[in-house]
């Protein structure tokens, strides 16, 4: 399959839509988002990346491409340095909470079950939506502004709406595409299935943020 990524985006376009037409998206955009839902938000995203970076290491193993796997480790790395900076300008860390939301842990619980478990194929489809999503909803919040002067949030717009988040997604696609070119009928469908699923769970830790969701018992 040539680009496997664009088919897969069709089809699970009517997600990215739901995620632009969240309330957390949209009063972001305004500036209007209130402050202890964003904190919420960094501190989720905190603890969600922690995650994230061991996951990509793990992919960065699997790979039989020294350059594939050079770009996760890379990946990995560069979610480090946002951790060290983006994140401690925003995060009130005499109110950090160490435990990750229903939805987080979903969310890496899930990530990781299919890199440990299943074949690389279905590893970097499942990982892709945090690169491919991230970008075009910093896109659409840029495109869409017209405070970026006085968002309280631009900073953080500004880290998932420039121009090397967007090398690092286009890797990504790329090396999925990749992949998917000689991939089984199976694989195929199983990768499929892994990015729908991911890139729900991409709309579910937005809500979760916004709801600031909690353990029920």
């Amino acid at each position: 399959m040539a680009n496997w990524y664009q088919t897969v985006r069709g089809k699970s376009d009517f997600i990215l839509e739901e995620i632009k037409d969240h309330p957390f998206i949209t009063e972001l955009i305004k500036g209007t988002l209130p402050k202890d839902v964003f904190q919420y938000y960094i501190n989720q995203d905190s603890l969600y990346l922690s995650e994230y970076k061991k996951i990509l290491a793990l992919l960065s193993v699997k790979c039989t491409s020294t350059e594939d796997a050079l770009f996760f480790l890379n990946s990995a790395t560069g979610i480090i340095n946002v951790e060290n900076e983006l994140h401690l300008t925003f995060i009130d860390k005499s109110n950090f909470n160490k435990e990750a939301s229903p939805s987080c842990e979903l969310y890496i619980s899930y990530l990781a079950r299919i890199a440990n478990n299943h074949s690389i194929e279905e590893g970097l489809a499942a990982v892709l939506p945090c690169f491919t999503i991230y970008k075009e909803i910093g896109d659409y919040v840029l495109a869409h502004q017209s405070n970026k002067k006085d968002n309280p949030y631009q900073d953080w717009i500004n880290t998932y709406g420039g121009e090397d988040f967007e090398n690092s997604v286009n890797k990504a696609v790329e090396i999925t595409n990749r992949h998917a070119q000689t991939a089984s009928d199976e694989k195929l469908k199983n990768m499929e299935v892994a990015f729908a699923k991911a890139s729900k769970l991409e709309w579910m830790f937005w809500d979760s943020a916004y709801n600031k969701e909690e353990w029920k018992i």
